[in-house]
């Protein structure tokens, strides 16, 4: 009888610690939806977009800040739905498809051959603290496109993009975070169209 007693009285704690447990709040960042003006004719060649590389740690649907230029921490209640490199891609590959940039974009698990390859190395994406107490989404990207019959880059371009954020908790950086990755989708599109029309692509 003793022994049951404890038992309960040990569930009852256990309940008690994971009722005052704060629930984990997830978060996403959805491509965008709103339609664009397609080009009037668009660059005649298909695009595979790679799988965004990453540092290990942003591989994980860990939501990080950064303080002091250097220390990084994980908000212990917020996290995403899906690591930073997934959500990037499919929000630039939105983007190219609402311009309707590309003859065709193929997706990275896609065995088929394409014309050109995008590839990427994602560097940082955290909800960074300045010295003011200010805080901000920051994204820090590597783009290269690839010939991928010479193997040769044809360009590449590193982006780095900082949002501000409304407050300094986790919901204020998410926010911020999801505006710097349209913006950027949005800068890497015209970059990609800069080069159509450098190299002749768009007449």
């Amino acid at each position: 009888m003793k022994t049951i007693f404890t038992y309960t009285i040990v569930a009852f704690i256990v309940a008690g610690c994971s009722a005052l447990r704060p629930s984990v709040h997830e978060y996403t960042i959805l491509p965008s939806t709103t339609p664009r003006v397609a080009l009037i004719q668009s660059i005649n060649a298909t695009l595979k977009i790679s799988s965004t590389r990453s540092i290990s740690s942003l591989a994980s649907t860990q939501l990080y800040y950064l303080k002091d230029a250097s220390n990084i921490d994980a908000y212990l209640y917020s996290r995403w739905s899906d690591s930073p490199s997934n959500m990037i891609d499919r929000s630039l590959t939105s983007s190219l498809q609402n311009r309707q940039l590309f003859a065709t974009l193929i997706p990275a698990t896609s065995n088929a051959t394409a014309d050109v390859i995008l590839e990427s190395d994602l560097n940082a994406f955290y909800h960074r603290f300045n010295d003011d107490s200010k805080s901000e989404g920051f994204i820090d990207i590597t783009y290269r496109l690839i010939d991928p019959k010479t193997k040769k880059i044809i360009a590449s371009k590193r982006f780095v993009i900082l949002e501000p954020a409304l407050s300094g908790d986790a919901k204020g950086g998410v926010d911020a975070l999801t505006k710097a990755t349209q913006h950027l989708s949005e800068n890497t599109t015209n970059w990609l169209e800069a080069i159509g029309k450098e190299n002749l692509w768009i007449k």
